[in-house]
């Protein structure tokens, strides 16, 4: 197992069993670190330890459907992340650890109604977005995906570490791994998070099929939409292509400029049509044509639509794997991409047997 799942399998277990994990927001620049456990597990104990040891303003991370559900709407006018603050009915105060894991227990239940709560209270829920750290790398997002990986309710329990060092300050760095191991907490990352929900959970579907005449031959035009973001992409696979032998494979990202207009500001347009020739010639080949969410790249106009590495190697490898892709072979001079591209395919168990030539098996 990859050290990165072998953490966050450790971190899921612990949150599993009611126990706290420590949450390092890798992804931002101040990374600070967080403890996190399933709201649904809350006890006096345990929020005890919590504002013993953070800020002590404990939030509590909802999908956006229990925040509905539950009528907590944002506190700010254009902010919808910060909810109401709340206290379930029937506590004392609302401050005490005993009441606070109340309240937090309370938002966690599946059988709570809006009448059970007190607005405002001594808990702040939090919207989380519906894909999880996968629509946004945060975490509030990556604590709610930490408690429904475990099997828990979608709802989770985070405030950020107090320096023991200088209490002004939030614990990071070497201060936050010495804090885990004294406490022997699970250390998981934001961006770890996000690695294992690419590599172990479907990130294309597929859509559509049919056949397109096309100068480079009759062409199996195979449409995919990404599992989250909206991107859509095509895999297009010209000629005969039979069950276990190799066919040339290209990876392409769509350029706006380059591939419509022909643009010399490029390589891009000149590459995809290199490609199209060499298969067309030789018979057969495939192409992977990608087109990321939101803004479309045009090289010499504006960028905005490129695909991130590691985004685009997700979505490379579960198309392949949807193909029945199971052997690569890999060129020196992959227009567009690279051997780290292909680190991260290899990684989902597609063998590339040598660097010589790009090639593609499909089942």
């Amino acid at each position: 197992m990859k050290t990165t799942d072998l953490r966050v399998s450790r971190a899921v277990t612990a949150v599993a069993a009611g126990r706290p994990v420590l949450l390092r927001d890798d992804v931002a620049e101040d990374a600070d670190g967080y403890l996190v456990f399933a709201a649904d597990a809350a006890t006096s104990q345990l929020l005890s330890f919590t504002i013993r040891h953070t800020s002590g303003y404990v939030r509590v991370a909802l999908p956006g459907a229990e925040c509905e559900r539950l009528n907590l709407p944002p506190m700010c006018h254009g902010d919808d992340s910060f909810c109401v603050s709340v206290d379930a009915r029937g506590v004392g105060t609302g401050i005490s650890a005993r009441d606070r894991a109340h309240t937090i227990a309370a938002l966690g239940s599946a059988s709570s109604q809006p009448a059970d709560f007190l607005r405002p209270g001594h808990v702040v829920p939090v919207q989380a977005g519906a894909d999880g750290v996968l629509g946004r790398p945060a975490p509030a997002e990556a604590a709610v995906d930490l408690a429904y990986l475990a099997g828990r309710r979608p709802a989770a329990a985070l405030c950020e570490i107090v320096s023991r060092r200088n209490p002004v300050l939030m614990a990071r760095g070497a201060e936050l791994v010495e804090f885990a191991v004294q406490h022997r907490l699970p250390v998981v990352s934001v961006s770890e998070l996000v690695a294992f929900r690419r590599r172990t959970e479907p990130q294309v579907v597929r859509l559509t099929e049919t056949v397109i005449p096309t100068w480079a031959g009759d062409s199996r035009v195979i449409g995919f939409r990404n599992s989250h973001g909206g991107g859509e992409h095509l895999a297009v696979i010209i000629g005969a292509v039979d069950a276990g032998v190799p066919v040339p494979l290209h990876i392409h990202v769509e350029c706006l400029t380059g591939d419509v207009f022909g643009s010399g500001a490029c390589r891009c347009g000149g590459e995809l049509r290199g490609a199209l020739s060499r298969m067309s010639v030789q018979g057969g080949g495939m192409v992977l044509y990608l087109r990321p969410s939101g803004t479309p790249r045009a090289c010499g106009l504006f960028d905005g639509g490129a695909a991130r590495g590691d985004f685009t190697s997700a979505t490379v490898s579960w198309m392949l794997r949807d193909l029945g892709v199971y052997a690569i072979r890999l060129s020196e001079d992959m227009p567009g991409f690279g051997l780290v591209l292909f680190g991260a395919i290899r990684q989902s168990g597609i063998r590339s047997p040598q660097p010589d030539a790009t090639w593609a098996a499909v089942g």
